[in-house]
C-alpha cells in the first residue's frame, strides 16, 4: 500500500478515512524538526562520497511547477511577472491540470458554458500561454477534461494547443486523478475504454503531440496504475509518452489532519518519499518510461497554515526533490496558485510557491515568491549532473546528496531540518571520494522553520521582479578528499568542489550590458544560442574553463562554441557537446577579453546592444566596450 497519503479531491473528502490510517502509521516513525539536542560531547559523523553513481540524476527538467487549469481563464496569469520567476529556475515543465481540468470548458467556437463549469478555456488562453512559455524556455504539459468525457473536445484543444504553443508544447495530459472519478469506481476497465477512445481521437486530431498519464491520486503501486500498465504493456508501443502520478505526504486540518512541521521534516515522510520514488520508477520501467510526478507538494487539501507556507517547507524542498530525482522519478513539479496569498481555499492553497501579495497585484500578475520558491532555487543551484552514491550516519537530521557535473566537479547538499530553536550546528566530516583542491558554500537561511520572511539563498532575496541576485559563494577550505563541515539547524549548505581556483566555475560580466553571459532561454540544448541576461545566478549563467581552453556551462554541461566553426565577423556564439575543436576554444585575457582560438576574434554582443537576450558573436578585436568581460 502507498506509504503517502495520496492526493485527494476536495470534493471527495470522504475517501480519506483509509488514507489517514496510513498517515497515522507514517507520522508514528521518529521526527526530527522538534528534537532537542541530546546533552554530551560526541564523535564528528562521517559522510563518505561513493566514485559510483546511482544511475540517477539531476536534469533541469527534474524540479517543475503545476497550475490549476482554471489559471489559463485568468489574463494575470500570462500577463504578469510569472515568466521571469519561472526562468529565475531555469527551463524545467509547467503542467496544467488539478482539480480544475474536470471543471473548466473549452471551446474554440464560442459555445456557452455548461452549468458544472467554473471558468471556460479559449484558443486565445492557449496563445497567451505559448507566450509565457516562449518567455520562460519552459516547457508545457496541457490537461483535457475526461471526467465530463468528450473526445472530439479534447482533440479539438490538443490541436489548437499544437499550433498556440509549438515545440513548447510537451505533451497533452488526460483528465486529472481519474482513479477518484466516481464513474471509474471498481471499473477500471472502463477508465481504459475512454482513455484509448481520448487518445485515438487526439492522435488523429493532432499526430506529433505525446500523451502522458495516468494522473492517478493513489500509489504508484495501485491497482489502479497496474492495470494501466498491463494495458499499455500489450500494445506495440505505449500510448504514453511519461507514467505519471500525483504525492502529498500529509494532510491538512480541512480534510482531518493535524501535520506538524515535526512531522513534515521527520524520517517518517522522508523515508515514505522515498518508497513512492523508487516505486513510480519501476512501475514506468516495466514500460520503459520515465517516472513523473507532476503534481504533489508537502500537504494535501491546500496545504496547511504555518506548515507549508513556512521556511520548513523550503528545506523540505530541498530534500523532496532531491530525494524523489536520485530515486529515479524523471519530474516532481509543485503545485501551486497564481491568486492572492491567504485567499479562502480551495483556490488558494497554503503550499504554493507563489501568490500575489494584494488583489490588485493578483488582477495585475504580480506575483511574490513563497518560503517554497526558495527551496526550488536551492535545487536549481545545485546543477545538474549524475547523483553518486553515499553512506549518511546524520541521515535523521541532516539529509546530504551528491551530485558529480559534467565538468568533473562535485556539489554536495547538506540540509539540516533540526528547529534551530533547540539545536546547534551540526558538524560532519566528509569524505568525498576523489581529491579536491577548491571549494565554494552558498547557504539557504532564514531566522526559524516558522519564517515566512528574511529567506535568503547565498545572502540574496528574491526580488520583486521575479529575478534572483546572484548568490554570493564563501571560499571552503579543502585539499584533498576530506573537509569538515558545520550546518547551522534550520538551514541548507550547497558546497561545490573543483580541482583549483581556475576550474571553479563563473559568470562573465558584458561590459556595458552589466548582464551575464547566458544561454538563451536556460536551454540545454545542443546548438542554443549564447545572449546576455541580467545576472541571476542561474545555471546557465555559470562558466566553468576545461579541457583544451574550453568553457563548459554548468547547466548543460555543453561548451561555448563558434557556430559552424566560422571566422567571420558576426559569426554567432553557441553551445555544443564537447569535442575540444578549434572553435570551441577560448583564451580569458588579463585586459578582459575572451579570445576565440580558432578565429582570433573577440566574444561581443551583436550591436553593442544592451538588452536581455541580445545575442553574442565574435568580431575583430577592437577595445570596444562590448569585447570587454569581467569575471565574478
Amino acid at each position: 500500500m502507498h506509504p503517502l497519503l495520496p492526493r485527494v479531491r476536495t470534493t471527495d473528502r470522504s475517501r480519506l478515512a483509509a488514507g489517514l490510517l496510513a498517515t497515522a502509521l507514517v507520522l508514528g516513525a521518529t521526527t526530527a524538526a522538534g528534537a532537542a539536542a541530546q546533552p554530551g560531547a560526541a564523535a564528528v559523523p562521517v559522510i563518505t562520497i561513493a566514485p559510483t553513481t546511482t544511475g540517477t540524476s539531476l536534469t533541469a527538467g527534474s524540479a517543475g511547477l503545476s497550475f490549476e487549469a482554471s489559471d489559463l481563464a485568468l489574463s494575470s496569469f500570462t500577463s504578469g511577472n510569472l515568466a521571469a520567476y519561472l526562468k529565475t529556475l531555469g527551463t524545467s515543465v509547467l503542467r496544467i491540470g488539478g482539480n480544475t481540468v474536470d471543471q473548466t470548458f473549452w471551446t474554440s467556437t464560442g459555445e456557452a458554458p455548461p452549468s458544472w463549469s467554473t471558468a471556460t478555456i479559449t484558443p486565445a488562453g492557449l496563445t497567451a500561454l505559448g507566450t509565457l512559455a516562449k518567455a520562460s524556455g519552459w516547457k508545457v504539459i496541457l490537461g483535457v477534461n475526461l471526467k465530463h468525457d468528450d473526445p472530439a473536445r479534447a482533440a479539438d484543444e490538443a490541436a489548437h494547443a499544437v499550433s498556440a504553443l509549438g515545440a513548447s508544447l510537451q505533451a497533452v495530459e488526460i483528465g486529472n486523478e481519474p482513479d477518484l472519478y466516481p464513474q471509474y469506481a471498481n471499473n477500471t476497465g472502463q477508465f481504459l475504454t475512454d482513455f484509448t477512445a481520448n487518445v485515438n481521437a487526439i492522435k488523429k486530431a493532432a499526430p506529433s503531440v505525446a500523451i502522458v498519464g495516468t494522473d492517478a491520486a493513489g500509489s504508484p503501486g495501485g491497482a489502479f496504475q497496474n492495470a494501466f500498465i498491463a494495458n499499455q504493456a500489450a500494445l506495440a508501443h505505449p500510448s504514453v509518452s511519461e507514467l505519471t502520478s500525483h504525492v502529498y505526504p500529509l494532510t491538512s486540518s480541512t480534510c482531518g489532519g493535524s501535520p506538524t512541521i515535526a512531522d513534515l521534516l521527520g524520517t517518517g515522510v522522508r523515508d515514505a518519499e522515498t518508497g513512492v520514488a523508487q516505486s513510480a520508477a519501476a512501475q514506468a520501467a516495466r514500460l520503459g518510461l520515465p517516472a513523473v510526478m507532476d503534481e504533489g507538494n508537502s500537504v494535501v487539501c491546500e496545504g496547511q497554515q504555518g506548515v507549508s507556507d513556512v521556511f520548513a517547507a523550503a528545506l523540505w524542498e530541498i530534500d523532496e526533490q532531491l530525494d524523489l530525482a536520485r530515486g529515479g522519478v524523471a519530474g516532481d513539479y509543485m503545485h501551486g496558485t497564481v491568486i492572492q496569498c491567504d485567499a479562502p481555499k480551495p483556490l488558494f492553497m497554503y503550499y504554493t510557491p507563489l501568490c500575489a501579495p494584494t488583489a490588485a497585484d493578483a488582477a495585475a500578475g504580480r506575483l511574490a515568491a513563497q518560503p517554497e520558491y526558495y527551496g526550488l532555487a536551492a535545487v536549481h543551484q545545485v546543477g545538474t549532473g549524475n547523483f553518486l552514491g553515499l553512506d549518511n550516519p546524520a541521515y535523521a537530521t541532516l539529509r546530504a546528496y551528491a551530485v558529480r557535473h559534467p565538468d568533473g566537479t562535485m556539489t554536495v547538499v547538506l540540509d539540516n531540518v533540526q528547529d534551530p530553536a533547540a539545536n546547534a550546528a551540526t558538524t560532519v566530516q566528509l569524505d568525498l571520494g576523489s581529491s579536491f583542491t577548491s571549494g565554494r558554500r552558498v547557504d539557504l537561511t532564514a531566522g526559524g522553520l516558522t519564517a515566512t520572511g528574511g529567506i535568503t539563498l547565498g545572502g540574496q532575496s528574491v526580488q520583486s521582479d521575479g529575478s534572483l541576485p546572484a548568490p554570493a559563494a564563501t571560499p571552503v577550505a579543502v585539499n584533498g578528499a576530506t573537509v569538515t563541515v558545520a550546518v547551522p539547524a534550520g538551514s541548507a549548505a550547497i558546497l561545490t568542489f573543483g580541482g583549483g581556483g581556475p576550474t571553479a566555475s563563473t559568470t562573465f560580466v558584458g561590459g556595458p550590458s552589466g548582464k551575464c553571459l547566458s544561454v538563451t532561454g536556460g536551454s540545454t540544448a545542443g546548438g542554443a544560442t549564447a545572449d546576455i541576461y541580467t545576472c541571476d545566478g542561474s545555471g546557465s549563467q555559470n562558466w566553468t574553463p576545461g579541457a583544451n581552453s574550453t568553457l563548459v556551462g554548468r547547466l548543460s554541461g555543453k561548451c561555448l562554441e563558434v557556430t559552424g566553426s566560422s571566422t567571420a565577423n558576426y559569426a554567432g556564439v553557441d553551445i555544443g557537446a564537447c569535442t575540444g575543436a578549434a572553435n570551441q576554444q577560448w583564451t580569458v585575457t588579463p585586459n578582459g577579453t575572451v579570445v576565440g582560438t580558432q578565429s582570433g576574434k573577440c566574444l561581443s554582443v551583436t550591436g553593442a546592444s544592451t538588452a536581455n537576450g541580445a545575442l553574442a558573436d565574435i568580431y575583430t578585436c577592437n577595445g570596444s566596450a562590448s569585447e570587454q568581460w569581467a569575471e565574478r
